[in-house]
């Protein structure tokens, strides 16, 4: 029976295997080749030996780990920053604001402000709030916005500020006067005739909006028209010569005027001879932005004395009124003021006044 060839191949792969392996070997660089190192021993100074107290102090600290302390002068390990959320104020979007230092609310109030009085500036009627009930709401007393002047709460920084939790600290109540509208009230005069008696001229004066039986008697300069507030001035004698279109012929023309004056308020009204004007006559609608007077209107016409809510001991006479605003002088100091037109939106920022319970 013939033998089988398996073990002669078998024995023949693993010669050629040793064979590979040794010529490997052979040509395989050595380790002195590759790193460049002669010797495996250590070299340079060797590690010192740890001592016992080395050891015990080591466990001791790992056994008894520092605990972490707030750092002094009030540093933070960690840092974060404080966010506003006003969803109802921002419906357009970009109501996520940075609390700093400058931040303010909605309205432009900032709100180290609101901090400063302990006032919740996350309340969303904080700024009509009234704490100390003085008729002036937080946002008014913030900007304290002097007689005829109309700020913006975003252009303040609370300088100038009142203290809305001491009823005594406020701003102006003159402050708070508006005109709320104004009428124009023609009042038409004709410089009817003149003549001279005893050395003296006196007038006549036609008014169109008066009865006949109230008529103003012939008056001279100086005296009292009797009619809103005017007093009769100068009069001035002028003949003109002019050429008449019909007859072609020389004409002496009559154009002698006649002053009427308001001396309390500085108006002047010329009439000039035979012709009717309209004196730029007035009345005005005043308001004050408080919460007791919000219904009630104050008229007033033109050259007229008149006083305002809460501040029952000063009267005012009415200069002029016109689109922008009104001018009035007080009596006594004879000091002038500008009342601003009244912009509606001004009635948001008057505290409401709380309803009686039923």
């Amino acid at each position: 029976m013939n033998k089988s060839p398996e073990p002669i191949i078998l024995a023949v792969a693993l010669l050629l295997l040793a064979l590979g392996c040794a010529t490997l070997a052979y040509l395989f660089p050595s380790v002195e080749e590759i790193t460049g190192v002669k010797s495996m021993e250590p070299s340079g100074d060797r590690a010192k030996p740890l001592k016992a107290e080395e050891i015990e102090s080591s466990v001791a600290i790992w056994n008894s780990p520092v605990l972490w302390q707030e750092p002094a002068n009030h540093h933070r390990l960690f840092d974060s920053d404080e966010y506003l959320f006003y969803p109802s104020a921002y419906p357009g979007g970009d109501y996520i604001k940075k609390n700093v230092s400058t931040a303010r609310s909605p309205s432009g109030v900032l709100l180290g402000w609101y901090r400063k009085y302990g006032l919740d500036f996350t309340d969303s009627t904080v700024d009509r709030a009234d704490p100390d009930n003085d008729g002036f709401s937080n946002i008014v007393e913030f900007k304290n916005d002097p007689v005829g002047v109309r700020q913006k709460a975003s252009d303040c920084d609370g300088s100038q500020s009142t203290n809305p939790l001491d009823a005594q600290s406020h701003p102006s109540y003159l402050a708070r006067l508006r005109l709320q509208k104004y009428e124009l009230r023609p009042f038409h005069i004709q410089f009817k005739g003149y003549q001279q008696l005893n050395g003296v001229y006196v007038f006549q004066l036609y008014l169109k909006d008066v009865p006949s039986y109230n008529q103003p008697p012939l008056k001279k300069s100086g005296d009292e028209l009797g009619f809103e507030g005017y007093v009769v001035g100068p009069f001035h004698q002028e003949f003109k010569m002019e050429m008449d279109p019909a007859t072609h012929l020389p004409v002496n023309t009559d154009e002698s005027t006649l002053e009427l004056e308001k001396p309390e308020i500085d108006l002047k009204v010329v009439l000039p001879f035979r012709k009717e004007i309209d004196s730029p006559e007035s009345t005005a609608d005043f308001v004050m932005l408080m919460p007791t007077e919000v219904d009630k209107v104050i008229k007033i016409s033109q050259g007229k004395i008149f006083t305002v809510p809460y501040l029952a001991n000063t009267s005012f006479l009415l200069i002029n009124t016109s689109d922008k605003g009104a001018t009035i002088r007080d009596t006594k100091t004879k000091q002038e003021y500008s009342i601003l037109k009244l912009d509606p939106a001004e009635w948001d920022e008057v505290p409401q006044v709380a309803q009686p319970a039923h």
